[in-house]
């Protein structure tokens, strides 16, 4: 199966998870597939969150609520369908985290005297992950050749970021590989589905020390209001137990023999 892949980096970023907005914004702890598609939609110069509000609004009244114009932002819909692998390169896996304040002073954030609101949000220290972006049919081939060229010849009509334009993003090593499908893995070198079980009595990848890393992280949106489908997601450096893989995760692991890697697509 042919795939781009490309190093993905930046010196911070901030997903922020929208459960929680008391004392401080908290930060997912890897970017997560509607972050990496609305990446690849800044790329390609896709409309976003605010392009269908305002389509949206156009209706007004019961026919935006019954029948929106759009129902998902234009990245969305272009790359919903994409089968994506998310390889963190990280301290087995987890990147440092660390609460940063600062204020807003446009004077209308807070009720309190002077208008200034202290901002603390959770961010991620120097994040690296390698992504890889199927041809499998999820995304149109047109699609797909334009995202190509332009990842790989450094071209974006909006710049990309880590999930807020604090922390822009940098795309590098981009090309197109050839993977193979992984007939006998032992271990998985992505984030993968959380059923995909780890063998108790197996070895550790490399003779690191054992990791286990479980998140339910954002796979797609809702129709109702946008928000979030999540998953729970894991990332270990554990053998896995073949004798439990079912034959559609089979059908999601390849192998990227350039880097040895074996990689499940999500």
């Amino acid at each position: 199966m042919r795939a781009l892949r490309f190093e993905l980096s930046g010196e911070t970023a901030f997903f922020k998870k929208p459960d929680v907005n008391v004392y401080a914004y908290f930060t997912y702890s890897h970017i997560h597939k509607v972050a990496l598609y609305g990446l690849l939609g800044a790329v390609l110069g896709l409309g976003g969150y605010t392009q269908q509000y305002e389509r949206n609004m156009a209706l007004g009244g019961k026919a935006k609520q019954d029948n929106p114009a759009m129902p998902y932002p234009e990245f969305y819909e272009v790359f919903r369908h994409a089968s994506v692998s998310i390889v963190p390169h990280g301290d087995r896996g987890y990147f440092s985290k660390k609460i940063q304040i600062f204020n807003n002073t446009v004077g209308y954030a807070s009720q309190e005297e002077g208008g200034v609101l202290n901002v603390r949000e959770q961010w991620l220290e120097r994040p690296r992950w390698t992504i890889y972006v199927a041809d499998d049919g999820g995304v149109d081939r047109e699609v797909f050749d334009r995202l190509a060229d332009y990842v790989q010849h450094s071209k974006a009509e909006y710049i990309p970021y880590l999930g807020k334009n604090d922390h822009p993003a940098t795309i590098s090593k981009a090309r197109l590989v050839e993977l193979e499908p992984a007939s006998e893995p032992e271990y998985i070198d992505s984030l993968r589905a959380v059923h995909v079980l780890v063998d108790t009595g197996g070895y550790v990848k490399d003779d690191q020390m054992q990791s286990y890393l479980q998140e339910y992280l954002p796979v797609g949106l809702n129709t109702a209001n946008n928000g979030y489908i999540l998953e729970p997601l894991v990332f270990s450096n554990q053998e896995i137990d073949t004798d439990e893989l079912k034959a559609e995760d089979l059908q999601k692991m390849y192998r990227d023999a350039d880097n040895d890697r074996t990689l499940y697509f999500i």
